[in-house]
């Protein structure tokens, strides 16, 4: 009952993607200061998920940008996904560029959903 208590808060306090799992993967970005030729690049790690949302099975690529304490490597294992995993995701940026959909939700915003909350989703 608690999960469920969970799921129900999570929908209403913002938009919410329920989605599948297609893979994901780290990555290393850089950006450069453009007030300052001579600074070195500022480099930040991504963690990049593809999902695919249940209801229309349109293609996400989500970003988490996890912050430099965390490591990249084990970060997708912390959170527990793996292929074909529903996950319930509280949306910071949601947009449409170049014909694909993307978002932006921070670290802790991504949430596995277990048996029973898939299970309610399934019923409403």
């Amino acid at each position: 009952m608690e999960s469920n208590v969970q799921l129900y808060r999570d929908l209403r306090r913002g938009p919410v993607l329920v989605a599948e799992v297609r893979g994901f993967r780290s990555e290393v970005g850089k950006k450069f200061d453009k007030s300052n030729k001579d600074a070195p690049p500022i480099t930040f790690g991504v963690f990049k998920v593809h999902l695919e949302i249940l209801s229309d099975g349109a293609p996400v690529m989500l970003s988490i940008y996890p912050g430099g304490s965390m490591n990249l490597d084990t970060f997708g294992e912390e959170l527990g996904l793996k292929r074909g995993v529903i996950v319930a995701v509280a949306v910071g940026k949601l947009e449409m560029k170049d014909g694909q959909r993307k978002a932006v939700c921070a670290p802790n915003a991504l949430r596995v959903l277990d048996e029973k909350e898939i299970q309610t989703l399934r019923d409403s």
